[in-house]
C-alpha cells in the first residue's frame, strides 16, 4: 500500500491518492471473505508497504482493515518482507508495530521461528520465514572481501541447517504451514527479475518441498504461481491483490483460500478486481492520417476507469498532424492516461551507432543509451538504472 501512486490520482472528495483506495478496496474484500466464511487464520506474507517508514495514512490505510479480524476473532500471522525492513534489516519492521501494541491473536514473523497456534478447530504449527540478507546470518568478517555470489553461498549453508532443525522439531501429528517472504529459484519473476538484482538471493525449492509441511505460503513475487504442481505440498505465490505497474498488465490479481488438514492441503486461488491496466501500441509512421488511425485504435479498447498508457510510432515530419488535445480528449473516459511518442528513426536502426567499435562510452551511458532504444523495457528502466548504480559503487569501492 501506497506504491503506484503516479497511475493513480487524487480523489477530491478524500485527499487520497486513488491507488491507496485502490489497495484499499481490494484488501478490505480480502478481510470481508474472511470474516463471512469465517476462516480460522488469515496468513500475510510480506511487504505491507513500499519501505518501513509509510506516511503515517498509509499505515492506517493497512491497520484499518487488519483491525477488522480483531473485532471477530480471528487470529492473523503477520511475516515480515524485504520492503517491511528498516536499513537492511537492522532496525526493525513497520510490522514489528503489531507485536509491539499486543494486538489480540495476531503474530509477528520477524525471525524463523515455529509458533504454535491453539485454534478453536485444533493447533496449527507455523514456521515463519521472513526476509533474509547478509546482516541477518552473517558477521562483517564472514563476508568482507567475498563477491556477491560467495556471500548468498555462505548464506544458504548457513540457513539449510536452522531451517532443517526448525522443520525435524514439527510435531508429526498437528497440521504445519511454512510462511516465508523470499525469492525461490524456481519462481517467475518476469520483468521482477530486473528490480531483484543484487537485493536478495534464491531460496532453492528444495528447502521447502518438505513432506512434514502440509502448505508453503510464500510472499515476494507478484505473480501467482504454484511452485510445486504435485501439491505435496503446495508451495503458492498468491501474487500481490493489485497491479502495481505495466509489468503486471496482464497478471491476475487474487488471494488463496485454503482448507487445511493434516497430510492434505486443499486451495484455490480467488481473483480479486484489481483495477485493469491497458496498453495501446500503434504503428502510424505510414498512415496518412495519422492522429485519426490512433484515435481509431483507441476507440477499439475498453477503457473506462483503467489506466492506460498510449504508445505511437511516427516519423520525425509527422508531429505536427496530430494533436495531443485530440487524445487526451479520447482518453478521459480512462482513470489515468500517459501518452508516448516514439520516432520511427530512432527504434528502427538495427545497430547503435553510440555503441559501436571504436566508441567509448563509460557503462552508465551505454545502459542509457540501450535503454533509450528498447521500448520493450521502459517500464523498469529506472529501476535497471537503480540496480546499475548499486552494482557500479558495489565494484568502485
Amino acid at each position: 500500500m501506497g506504491s503506484g501512486f503516479s497511475h493513480g490520482r487524487v480523489n477530491p472528495e478524500t485527499g487520497l491518492n486513488s491507488r491507496l483506495e485502490d489497495f484499499e478496496q481490494t484488501l478490505g474484500l480480502c478481510i470481508d471473505r474472511a470474516i463471512a466464511d469465517p476462516v480460522d487464520l488469515v496468513i500475510f506474507a510480506g511487504d505491507a508497504f513500499p519501505d518501513a517508514t509509510p506516511a503515517p495514512y498509509i499505515h492506517e490505510a493497512f491497520a484499518g482493515q487488519f483491525r477488522r479480524l480483531v473485532a471477530h476473532n480471528i487470529p492473523a500471522v503477520l511475516v515480515v518482507g524485504n520492503h517491511d525492513q528498516y536499513s537492511q534489516g537492522n532496525g526493525g519492521a513497520s510490522l514489528n508495530i503489531y507485536r509491539t501494541l499486543a494486538v489480540p491473536g495476531f503474530i509477528v514473523g520477524d525471525h524463523l521461528r515455529t509458533h504454535t497456534l491453539e485454534l478453536p478447530k485444533g493447533p496449527l504449527q507455523i514456521i515463519t520465514l521472513p526476509w533474509l540478507n547478509q546482516a541477518t546470518l552473517l558477521t562483517r568478517q564472514q563476508t568482507e572481501g567475498k563477491t556477491l555470489n560467495e556471500i548468498h553461498q555462505i548464506l544458504l549453508q548457513k540457513l539449510e541447517p536452522i531451517l532443517e532443525a526448525e522443520i525435524r522439531r514439527l510435531n508429526p501429528e498437528i497440521p504445519a504451514i511454512l510462511v516465508g517472504h523470499l525469492m525461490a529459484d524456481r519462481a517467475n519473476l518476469g520483468a521482477e527479475r530486473f528490480l531483484a538484482v543484487g537485493k536478495g538471493f534464491n531460496i532453492p525449492v528444495a528447502f521447502l518441498n518438505r513432506s512434514e509441511l502440509d502448505y508453503v505460503a510464500l510472499g515476494h513475487v507478484h505473480r501467482h504461481q504454484n511452485l510445486n504442481p504435485s501439491n505435496d505440498p503446495p508451495i503458492i505465490y498468491p501474487g500481490s491483490i493489485e497491479r502495481v505497474d505495466f509489468s503486471e498488465e496482464k497478471e491476475a490479481k487474487g488471494y488463496v483460500l485454503i482448507n487445511l488438514r493434516k497430510g492434505q492441503a486443499d486451495w484455490e486461488f480467488v481473483p480479486l478486481p484489481a483495477r485493469a491496466f491497458r496498453t495501446i501500441k500503434i504503428d502510424v509512421s505510414d498512415a496518412d492520417e495519422p492522429e485519426t488511425a490512433i484515435l481509431n485504435e483507441i476507440a477499439q479498447v475498453s477503457i473506462t476507469n483503467t489506466v492506460v498508457r498510449l504508445i505511437y510510432k511516427i516519423r520525425p515530419e509527422q508531429t505536427e498532424l496530430i494533436d495531443q488535445r485530440a487524445l487526451r480528449k479520447a482518453l478521459k473516459a480512462a482513470h489515468q492516461a500517459s501518452i508516448q511518442a516514439e520516432l520511427v528513426s530512432q527504434l528502427s536502426r538495427p545497430r547503435l551507432p553510440e555503441l559501436g567499435i571504436g566508441q567509448s562510452l563509460d557503462p552508465m551511458n551505454a545502459l542509457d543509451t540501450y535503454l533509450t532504444n528498447r521500448e520493450d523495457l521502459q517500464d523498469i528502466a529506472l529501476a535497471m538504472r537503480e540496480t546499475a548504480t548499486e552494482l557500479m559503487s558495489q565494484t568502485s569501492t
